[in-house]
């Protein structure tokens, strides 16, 4: 079931969303569940959609399957239904406010709008200032970075993270492995209409100096309490369990905004659930707390149980 609470202004966010809820309940009883069971039901998002939560993987589905097995449309009365759908849904990504503004108005053409994106060559440089997300693979970037950039890798959710982290006004450059992989993130970042704000795109890029990033495993896990540790996975993942019991915890959506409250004292080590949001929650800490030795738990953090 889609969610009904991502296009409110902050302060009419309560009320409207249980409105939209109550719409909802109205919609899937009076028209959808009424539909002969053999009609073709097609999802608009897929699983990990940030448009709901326990999203199905599935492209296609049927009226009497969703009967069936839809938790959402089971027998329960409106109240039960609005607090179902709205505990723990996931946070709202910093673009999609932006997006119904620009929906509403009409988004300019695609392909000219892609071609419009300055195509910089890999030693060009850059306007001081603005951020510079580069996506190239983790290793690469932790050997040799500009200072300040995030590492938001190439994949799936590649769009999805940078509206999260990156504010949809916010001037930025990207950098990419290579040409082929620079125009599929520049089409990834169009679908959120973060291509206007992109001030310059490059490929084959060596940027920066060398960095000593790599953190020794073995001195981590015989003793975990000698580092902050900065726990980026998102609320409803934490309150499955924490894998660190002193674990600071701070969503990567909201990492940038809060990076003051790491303390500095010790070095601290960032994890999230596989290793993928780490690498950007790393590049973000380093260049938030110059003064501080920051590292990355990567995928090593499924060494690791969570405590339940």
């Amino acid at each position: 079931m889609g969610r009904p609470d991502l296009r409110e202004e902050a302060e009419q966010a309560d009320t409207q969303r249980e409105h939209l809820a109550r719409q909802l309940y109205a919609s899937t009883r009076e028209v959808l569940m009424q539909l002969e069971r053999n009609v073709l039901v097609y999802p608009a998002h897929g699983a990990g959609s940030l448009c709901g939560k326990n999203l199905s993987k599935d492209l296609t589905s049927t009226i009497g399957r969703e009967l069936e097995q839809n938790q959402s449309l089971q027998p329960m009365s409106e109240a039960a239904f609005v607090s179902a759908l709205l505990e723990d849904q996931p946070f709202v990504p910093k673009y999609f406010k932006s997006n119904v503004a620009l929906n509403k108005q009409g988004a300019p053409a695609y392909s000219s709008s892609l071609d419009e994106v300055p195509r910089l060559p890999a030693d060009a440089p850059l306007e001081p200032g603005v951020l510079v997300v580069d996506a190239r693979d983790q290793m690469k970037f932790k050997n040799r970075h500009l200072k300040g950039a995030i590492n938001l890798m190439d994949g799936a959710k590649f769009e999805t993270w940078l509206g999260s982290i990156v504010g949809p006004e916010e001037p930025w450059y990207l950098i990419a492995e290579d040409e082929e992989s620079l125009e599929r993130l520049i089409r990834k970042a169009a679908k959120i209409g973060y291509e206007r704000t992109l001030k310059g795109a490059m490929a084959n890029a060596k940027p920066g100096h060398e960095h000593d990033a790599w953190i020794i495993l073995e001195h981590f896990k015989a003793a975990p309490e000698t580092y902050t540790v900065v726990d980026i996975r998102n609320a409803a993942e934490v309150k499955e369990g924490k894998f660190f019991a002193h674990a600071l915890c701070i969503p990567l959506h909201q990492l940038r905004e809060r990076a003051a409250e790491v303390p500095t004292d010790k070095p601290v080590v960032v994890h999230c659930a596989a290793g993928y949001r780490s690498a950007a929650g790393f590049s973000i800490l380093e260049a938030a707390l110059p003064q501080t030795k920051v590292y990355d738990l990567g995928e090593a953090i499924k060494d690791f149980e969570p405590i339940r």
